[in-house]
């Protein structure tokens, strides 16, 4: 799935003066997004794990995001790249039981 980060995007707002980068979070919830996006549903998160950033994200970049979900659906390992680049990886994990009760 690819993404542009608008260079007005509020992400940015205090997130540093005269040398805006994207929040950690963001990265998050763009993998989150990401997941929705392929899935076609929400699901609960409820945690992420080894999460690295290797590199700032800045307004206008194009990003690609990767997903693989392990085979029992309770995890989504993501990479973020950026013109090719793996710019940020981790594990998003989710609460399989209410994926179960909510269906």
């Amino acid at each position: 799935l690819h993404f542009r980060i608008a260079a007005s995007s509020g992400c940015f707002d205090g997130h540093f003066d005269g040398a805006p980068i994207l929040p950690g979070v963001a990265h998050v919830a763009l993998a989150l997004s990401a997941c929705v996006t392929q899935a076609g549903k929400a699901r609960v998160l409820k945690g992420v794990r080894d999460v690295r950033l290797k590199r700032p994200l800045r307004p206008g970049d194009e990003l690609e995001v990767l997903l693989t979900e392990s085979p029992d659906g309770a995890s989504v390992k993501f990479e973020i790249r950026c013109l090719g680049e793996s710019v940020t990886v981790g594990h998003l994990l989710f609460d399989s039981e209410a994926e179960l009760n909510r269906g």
